[in-house]
Formats: C-alpha cells, sequence, structure tokens
C-alpha cells in the first residue's frame, strides 16, 4: 500500500471510530445504575403483625407480566386491574426504554428523566411511576386513607444500587386530585449513591414552605446471603398523620433476613387530605443525558467523515 494510500486509510478508519464513539455517546444516556424493583406489595388494615406474617395484602406486584403499566387485580372483590402512571419523562425520551419489565423487575432509568426541583430549588433529573389507588375523598373505603392503617414495601435488587448522584425509592404524595394542600407533602424513603458508599435516606419534602427535614440516614450494610434492600412506608395507626420509615434484607426468595429497622423520626403526612398515593422514584445528575456539546462534536465527527467518504479511496466503517 502506497504512503498516501495508507494515510488516507488511516485517516478514514479515525475518524469512523471517532464518529461511532460519539454516535453511542449522543444517543445512549451515559447512566450506569437502572432502578430495579422486584416487588412492590401494598398492605391495607391490620398492624406490623399481620403486615409481617403476609396478611392484609392490598397489592402484591412482581413485574412479571412485561407491562409496567398494569399489574394483578387489587385484593378485593371485584377488583379493578392495578395500573401505573409514568411521570418526569425527558420530551421525546423513548418511553419504553425509560420504564419496562424484564426478567421479574420494573426497570426505571433516570437518565431519560424530565429536569425538576426539590422543595430547595435544587435540579436534577426525577422519573416517578405513581400506583393509580382511589383519591376520592368522598370514599374513604378506597385506597390509602387516613381513616386506615397501611403500608407499603418495595423491594430492590442490590445487584443495581444506585451510582454516585442518584437514587432510588418508594414516597408517598399527596392527593393530586382535589387541590387540597396542593402537592406540598413528599415522604420519601430512598438509597443514594454517593463517593464513600450507599446511604439510606428518610425525609419529608415540603413544597409549600420550601423545605426538606431529614427524619434518619443510615449506610447501607446488607448481611451476608441478601439479595435484595426492602423499603417500607407504614401508617400503622388509623386516623392519625404519622408515616414511619423502614428498612431490612431478604435473599433472594423474598425471606426477611434478620429484623426490619424503623428510623427514630417519623413524618406527618396528608395536611388536610384523606388519601395519598404510592411513587417509585428513579434520579439521577443532570449530566445523565448529553449536553449541547456532546451533539457539536458528534456532528463535527459526522461531517468529517463524510468529507473523507467524498474522496476516491476510502474505507468503510
Amino acid at each position: 500500500m502506497h504512503n498516501a494510500h495508507r494515510h488516507l486509510v488511516s485517516r478514514s478508519l479515525g475518524a469512523c471510530a471517532l464518529a461511532a464513539a460519539l454516535l453511542v455517546g449522543a444517543t445512549a444516556p451515559a447512566s450506569a445504575a437502572v432502578f430495579a424493583a422486584q416487588s412492590l406489595t401494598v398492605f391495607r388494615d391490620g398492624g406490623p403483625t399481620d403486615w409481617l406474617a403476609g396478611n392484609n395484602r392490598l397489592l402484591t406486584d412482581s413485574f412479571d407480566n412485561g407491562d409496567p403499566y398494569h399489574g394483578p387485580n387489587f385484593n378485593v372483590l371485584n377488583g379493578p386491574v392495578s395500573e401505573y402512571f409514568l411521570s418526569g419523562l425527558e420530551l421525546e425520551a423513548d418511553r419504553a426504554l425509560a420504564a419496562r419489565e424484564q426478567g421479574g423487575s420494573l426497570l426505571l432509568d433516570p437518565a431519560y428523566g424530565a429536569v425538576s426541583a426539590n422543595a430547595l430549588g435544587q435540579t436534577g433529573r426525577s422519573m416517578r411511576m405513581r400506583l393509580l389507588t382511589i383519591t376520592d375523598d368522598s370514599n374513604t373505603g378506597g385506597g390509602l386513607a387516613r381513616s386506615r392503617s397501611f403500608a407499603s414495601s418495595l423491594r430492590l435488587s442490590l445487584a443495581a444500587m444506585p451510582d454516585v448522584g442518584q437514587s432510588f425509592g418508594i414516597r408517598l404524595t399527596d392527593n393530586y386530585n382535589t387541590g387540597v394542600g396542593g402537592n406540598s407533602d413528599v415522604i420519601e424513603l430512598s438509597v443514594s449513591g454517593g463517593a464513600s458508599g450507599n446511604t439510606l435516606s428518610f425525609r419529608k419534602q415540603d413544597f409549600a414552605a420550601g423545605t426538606i427535614k431529614p427524619l434518619g440516614a443510615a449506610p447501607l450494610l446488607a448481611p451476608a446471603g441478601a439479595d435484595s434492600l426492602v423499603l417500607v412506608l407504614s401508617h400503622p395507626d388509623a386516623n392519625t398523620d404519622t408515616i414511619y420509615g423502614v428498612y431490612g434484607y431478604t435473599d433472594a426468595s423474598g425471606v426477611l433476613i434478620g429484623n426490619l429497622t424503623s428510623f427514630n423520626d417519623s413524618a406527618t403526612a396528608f395536611q388536610g387530605e384523606l388519601h395519598t398515593r404510592i411513587e417509585l422514584r428513579a434520579t439521577g445528575p443532570l449530566a445523565a443525558v448529553p449536553e449541547p456539546g456532546v451533539w457539536a462534536l458528534f456532528a463535527a465527527g459526522l461531517g468529517l467523515l463524510l468529507a473523507l467518504r467524498t474522496g476516491r479511496r476510502q474505507s468503510d466503517c
């Protein structure tokens, strides 16, 4: 091969590699970890003793039907099929990649989340799957009502814990339909990624007051044999505003290892409303999707590639 030809091929191959690398970076989110929920169980009526025994279940969703937006029937007579609503999706993001069921898990990729602000005005990417339970304040017999005891238990895979700047978890939100209290109360129990490891946190966001109240934190310390992290938001006392944050670990079959741990401080919810709703939430940093500069580099690399391919002698990518 002549030197000039060798040089042209080398330049062409280099441009191909550059364009391919930039294309991958521009079309695929940079998020490394994806929220992987193995099951969601909702209990209503009774108390912790009943719930630990597996009684009083309103819903158990094992995320195994391939449809992230529809789960099993609610456990009531002629109960409807449970439904979820995805919110916080980035404009023009691929809905099928953002939320999907695969291998017996619900997967949420926070890199596809839209930018939103917390109660302090700090921004990040946030994606939420809301379980649609009854929120009619005239119907105290349905949904997660203040007048009844209830708990929600989320099981997350320990093999898919959040990276630095990400958080995965469960929360209780205000009644979206009545407007009473707006969406001011958000009680969150999550696991977050940090430079020194993963941390469990329990907190309350009050958007009306512009405050976040920390209620407890603990390092993630999974015992031997643990496969999953369990996060529980519990309202064990009917006709109160009190919500407790509880966590523990299970083996691969879902059997609890050791005891559940409750944070010392509790949260208050409802603020004049009679119902709350469950949301599963995945968050990530703003850099989780390509910045405009990445697209500019991609365009430049593609332009270089096209220019080189106009020559007589070329090498295919």
